[in-house]
């Protein structure tokens, strides 16, 4: 992520602790240094899919026993959410719902946190749907959609491409490009090219001749 993004989740998380943090944490542990670990290591975790960006979706904070007052549940999927919306503000594709756990741990020294990531495959919620002859959620952002049975979203019908189109949400908008199909991709009955295209909930998309009213999940 830029420098700006990094620091944008940063205070969003440390807002978020500060109201909480208190009541879960001792004081030798600042709200800061467990929002600025979290948001770098969501940074140093991004990498690139088929389908665009994409970042770690699984968290572990490991802070010393002494440093934790109460169990974090709570807190664990407040943080969870902010880094879910964040992620989808930002465009990012998650390979699963997020997940934070703080665990204690002994060898973290008082006051310090450490911050394990990884990427954990799950089924994620559905933002949107497309519905046609069959109803089919979009659940993952970024999702790929065409014939091959690795797309997200799987139409088998033969006029549709392997990889047909690209479907994602960002920065509180819906988007949707052709992917260099063979039969195209429209939008309330106009052609979609390459250069992405803003979509609207109750708009009628359509991968080659296969339409679907584009919904909210």
């Amino acid at each position: 992520m830029p420098v700006n993004v990094v620091r944008g989740l940063e205070r969003r998380l440390e807002k978020l602790l500060e109201g909480v943090a208190g009541r879960v944490f001792s004081g030798r542990l600042h709200p800061a240094e467990i929002a600025g670990k979290l948001a770098r290591e969501a940074d140093f975790a991004r990498f690139e899919t088929d389908a665009g960006p994409a970042t770690a979706n699984a968290f572990t904070l490991l802070v010393n026993p002494k440093d934790l007052a109460i169990e974090p549940a709570t807190l664990e999927a407040e943080l969870a959410e902010e880094v879910s919306n964040y992620t989808a503000e930002e465009g990012l594709r998650l390979e699963g719902p997020v997940l934070i756990s703080i665990q204690p741990s002994q060898e973290v020294a008082p006051g310090g946190v450490i911050c394990h990531v990884e990427v954990s495959p799950g089924p994620p919620s559905a933002w949107a749907r497309l519905v046609g002859e069959e109803t089919t959620d979009v659940g993952r952002n970024r999702v790929l959609v065409g014939r091959a049975p690795e797309c997200d979203v799987v139409i088998d019908r033969s006029d549709v491409s392997r990889v047909h189109a690209h479907l994602w949400r960002e920065k509180g908008t819906s988007w949707l490009r052709d992917a260099g199909s063979s039969n195209g991709t429209f939008l309330d009955g106009s052609p979609v090219d390459v250069s992405p295209r803003e979509i609207q909930f109750g708009s009628v998309v359509a991968f080659a001749s296969n339409e679907y009213r584009f919904t909210g999940a």
